[in-house]
């Protein structure tokens, strides 16, 4: 069931660099939303007025020249982390990167001003396959981590064990609250003097791999080289079922689903594209996939966000 609410804002925190933390009090929207989901956000409110005009270009130009920093339509974020009980029940928490004027302007917003949202939308991850599985590795591409917490959270509940690997140009792009560790992935031959864990995840109990581009700790490299040498070392993830999730960079994600393929291994990707209704109405975002048939155009907001990685056509950048 989708539902508007008007969300108050609990709290704005900066995570990184050009990263945010945003946690609302969303009550219907923290009971309904499930792992995988996401929610469409108004990121600042727009006076429309009772006006006429004789065209969309009409209409935009007036709207941008009385209204330059506000956003006509609203943003899709994922849910990041939602609460059904204890002191923070009734609330969710999104992760963003400020990109342009939309995010900018949400990240501006301070505790007690209230934000329009609408969700929880699209078909998340599949629950009943999650809880057949023995492994899960969740490989995640900066800000791509955002909505494989709350499916981390799931799997550590259904005795999953849980591997993430999250990929950031430098320890100042990572979207997570880190923290020094000892522990060192036990497949990888050279291991880093020092390394670093992402917290949440570590309570979870999941194992961390957190790999940067530049930086002294952690490991060097990309996440989909850590996902190859797992595969390996460990005959495709497999005592039992194993399935690999990603969310990220396309170019990473076809890189993940290539490994996972090459290794017999289910892989599901959570897209990202640029959305204008997010109801499935404007088809600005749909993809295409393979079918029986051929070739077909999906929506991600209705049809996804999570696909089967082996059925996306990753050719299309």
């Amino acid at each position: 069931m989708i539902t508007i609410e008007r969300a108050m804002v609990v709290e704005v925190t900066a995570i990184c660099r050009n990263h945010v933390r945003m946690r609302l009090a969303a009550p219907r929207l923290a009971k309904a939303a499930r792992p995988g989901q996401f929610v469409n956000v108004r990121c600042a409110p727009m006076p429309m007025g009772a006006r006429t005009f004789e065209g969309w270009d009409d209409c935009a130009r007036a709207l941008c020249a009385k209204h330059p920093t506000q956003t006509l339509l609203m943003r899709p974020f994922a849910v990041h982390r939602a609460w059904t009980k204890g002191a923070r029940k009734g609330q969710v928490e999104v992760l963003f990167k400020i990109i342009g004027q939309g995010t900018r302007a949400l990240a501006s917003m301070k505790r007690g001003q209230s934000v329009e949202l609408m969700g929880p939308l699209g078909r998340g991850f599949d629950l009943d396959e999650c809880r057949r599985l023995s492994t899960a590795v969740l490989v995640a591409g900066g800000v791509g981590v955002a909505p494989l917490f709350q499916l981390a959270e799931f799997l550590r509940r259904e005795h999953v064990h849980t591997l993430l690997l999250v990929g950031a140009m430098s320890e100042k792009d990572i979207p997570l609250d880190v923290a020094d560790s000892r522990m060192t992935l036990p497949y990888m031959e050279t291991k880093p003097e020092a390394t670093i864990t992402a917290k949440e995840f570590r309570d979870l109990g999941c194992e961390v791999g957190i790999v940067l581009m530049a930086g002294a700790r952690g490991y060097a490299g990309v996440p989909t080289e850590l996902l190859d040498r797992f595969l390996h070392r460990t005959e495709g993830g497999a005592r039992g079922a194993a399935c690999v999730f990603t969310c990220g960079p396309w170019g990473m994600m076809r890189a993940v689903a290539k490994h996972a393929e090459e290794h017999g291994v289910a892989c599901r990707a959570l897209l990202e594209e640029r959305m204008g209704c997010g109801i499935g109405a404007c088809v600005a975002c749909s993809i295409r996939v393979k079918s029986a048939g051929g070739v077909i155009r999906r929506r991600v907001c209705i049809e996804g966000p999570v696909f089967d990685a082996g059925e996306v056509i990753w050719d299309e950048a």
